[in-house]
């Protein structure tokens, strides 16, 4: 069984702007018996794809550092649970555990973990897909980004190929089993 890294945000307030395209996602994953790897958060979209993904008796496997290991953060019907000792085992291990990622809206830390899975991607540590889920638009600004940082010499078109950003869940995951 294929493990997908999901990276999505905790945000609470951001749930009605993409529950939609989240439980879809998290509907097809379990559709095409994907395992998740994720945060283990039960709160903001994590929350809505371990709810979702448990509702369709998928394996969940959360990921989470020793200090958010708590009950008012942490989904209780994990699959497995592995609590890492600080953020950088938990990204380390959620690499290592994943076959692919799927990056959802976040914040910091859903943009510090695509950085991270992307930057060893073009360092060539590995070749695992990278998904961008853009509802709404959201990752326009990631490709921007990147067209500046091309424009400005710091990266090259090729660069541009690390990922995908693509608009509905439906086409992700189709891409997501050519790539696998």
């Amino acid at each position: 069984m294929k493990k997908i890294g999901i990276f999505a945000g905790s945000s609470d307030l951001a749930i009605p702007y993409f529950r939609k395209d989240v439980e879809r996602l998290a509907d097809l994953l379990a559709e095409n018996k994907y395992s998740i790897v994720y945060g283990a958060g039960k709160v903001g979209l994590m929350g809505v794809v371990s709810q979702r993904y448990y509702e369709h008796n998928g394996v969940l496997i959360g990921v989470v550092p020793h200090h958010l290991n708590r009950p008012d953060l942490v989904f209780e019907y994990c699959s497995k649970l592995i609590v890492t000792k600080d953020l950088h085992e938990r990204k380390e291990t959620m690499e290592n555990l994943s076959d692919a990622f799927i990056v959802l809206p976040g914040g910091i830390g859903t943009m510090d973990e695509f950085l991270n899975v992307l930057a060893g991607k073009q360092l060539r540590y590995h070749y695992k897909p990278i998904f961008l889920l853009n509802s709404d638009n959201f990752f326009s600004f990631v490709q921007d980004m990147m067209r500046k940082m091309c424009s400005h010499h710091f990266i090259h078109d090729g660069h541009k190929q690390l990922y995908q950003c693509i608009d509905t869940p439906e086409e992700l995951v189709e891409e997501l089993k050519q790539s696998l």
